[in-house]
């Protein structure tokens, strides 16, 4: 079995939030069960708003830190899942299952040995 990470990309500057975010969240809280049912789970988290991230850039000469996230794009990573899965396409079948609960793009990555 390997390990795949599962991210959601969404748009977060606005701070728009969906109307109907606790049935999608109640969604997730299952589709969660039933990753640990399955036994695919392995972990998962979502992150606080990107433009609260900071980066930290070291040089010779010392460190710098800068509020926002390192990529300056439209959409930033909301959160993850590290999933066990045999191959790309089991992989693929879960991140379809979140795709559809969350109405977003889910990118699958095996993570490497």
């Amino acid at each position: 079995m390997s390990h795949f990470y599962l991210s959601m990309y969404y748009e977060q500057e606005s701070g728009h939030t969906p109307g109907d975010l606790p049935q999608i969240m109640s969604e997730i809280d299952a589709f969660n069960d039933e990753l640990r049912d399955d036994g695919a789970w392995v972990t998962a988290a979502a992150f606080e708003p990107a433009p609260r991230a900071h980066v930290v850039t070291t040089d010779p000469e010392g460190s710098e830190t800068t509020d926002g996230p390192y990529l300056r794009t439209e959409e930033q990573s909301g959160g993850y899942w590290v999933i066990e899965a045999r191959t790309m396409g089991d992989a693929i079948v879960w991140a379809q299952k979140a795709s559809h609960i969350l109405r977003l793009p889910i990118e699958v990555r095996k993570l490497a040995a």
